[in-house]
């Protein structure tokens, strides 16, 4: 009786993690994640076309512009991949300023003074 309810126990343990959600490494840049910002649609006619997206499951992986329809795609992906994603750093200055640029969605730098205010 005692093993019967010791292997109920382990195979109810072992369900449990398989279906856990899958943990990332430190700071991680998912594959699935870089593919998706590679084929990204980055066409637009006007800045409001262009979004900023993270290349990475923390914010010091930095960002890229991409068009605002495909980052609905990529965030789905990223809100998969790094649901569990321990990141090391809390602030880095790598955020952007998505624009229209000749018809391509770019990135631009945030300037210094916009991390802090005035």
């Amino acid at each position: 009786m005692k093993k019967t309810l010791f292997f109920i126990c382990c195979a109810a343990a072992l369900a449990a993690c398989s279906s856990a959600p899958k943990s990332v490494g430190i700071n991680a840049v998912p594959e699935k994640l870089t593919s998706a910002i590679t084929s990204a649609d980055r066409t637009c006619t006007a800045d409001a076309d262009c979004v900023a997206v993270h290349k990475g499951c923390c914010e010091c992986a930095g960002y890229e512009a991409v068009n605002a329809k495909s980052a609905e795609k990529i965030q789905k992906i990223w809100d998969k991949e790094c649901q569990m994603a321990p990141c090391t750093r809390e602030m880095c200055y790598v955020q952007i300023v998505p624009e229209c640029q000749q018809g391509v969605c770019v990135g631009r730098p945030k300037t210094m003074d916009s991390y802090f205010g005035k």
